[in-house]
This record gives C-alpha cells, structure tokens and sequence, in this order.
C-alpha cells in the first residue's frame, strides 16, 4: 500500500511542475475537439479519488463538496476556472493523498461498496484496495491526457 500511496504523490508532484509553467489563461484553453482543459484534468483527478475512497466507504468528502459536480466523470468546463479555484485544486493533488494516507492508516475505508468503472468496462472496484491501484492507472491516464493538453496551449 505504501508503494501504491507513494507513486500517487510522485505522479501528482510530476504533474503540478508542469502545471506551474502556465498561465491561468493556457490553463483555461480548451482546443478544438477537446472536451476540457488542464484546470478540468486537475479536479477530476481530485474529485475522482475522493468519490471512489471517500463516498464509496460512506465517509465524508476531505474536499469542498461544490467541486464534485464540477469535475466528476462526464462533466466538463461551463466557463474559465478563477486563479482562486485552481490554486485550490492545486492545494488538493497532495493534501488530498496525505488524508488518505491517515484515513487509511486509521481504517476508515472498512464499509467499501463495490463499484463497476466505466473507465475499463466491466471492471469492479471491491474494497480500498481495488480503488487505489485504480487510481494510479487513472491519475497517470489523465497526467498523459495533460502533457498533450499542454502541448496544444
């Protein structure tokens, strides 16, 4: 679990050293035939973590509970994310995996409902375990969605 825990930090500190080379203007850009922006990839990765360890073991959210619907899976970017907000999401890439790596020390993830992902269809999350070797694959998946997303800005 460690392990797991500490290539989620590594992946997410890689990822706000880029994002640190823009602008919130390039951060906002949506290019053509695109979706969303690097803003968007930040908070779904965010906001995917704590719905698949926080709601889905019926604990509280450690995040501004305003920001699920922002950035959950389908949602996309109704108007420019504020300098404000995208400190904010910056702030959770690692406070965010350094609560959970107390809350899991702590066992707060016992009660875990099982979840199919839509990610990788048919895929079965079964306990906090399963989640967090998801989760790795998901931040690196939207961490590569970014560098192109960079690469375009």
């Amino acid at each position: 679990m460690d392990k797991i825990i500490e290539v989620i930090k590594a992946c997410r500190s890689k990822w706000l050293t880029m994002l640190d080379e823009l602008t919130v203007n390039q951060l906002n850009i949506i290019p053509p035939g695109f979706n969303n922006n690097l803003v968007w990839q930040l908070g779904h990765v965010i906001v995917s973590q704590q719905i698949l360890c926080y709601r889905l073991a019926g604990q509280k959210f450690v995040i501004n509970e305003d920001l699920i619907d922002r950035y959950k899976n389908g949602s996309k970017p109704e108007n420019d994310i504020s300098e404000a907000e995208i400190n904010l999401l910056k702030g959770y890439m690692l406070s965010t995996i350094n609560q959970l790596e107390i809350d899991l020390a702590n066992g707060l993830f016992a009660n875990y409902t099982p979840y199919t992902i839509s990610t990788y269809a048919g895929f079965t999350l079964t306990n906090i375990n399963d989640a967090l070797t998801f989760i790795v694959s998901h931040d690196a998946l939207h961490y590569g969605c970014s560098m192109g997303l960079k690469r375009l800005v």
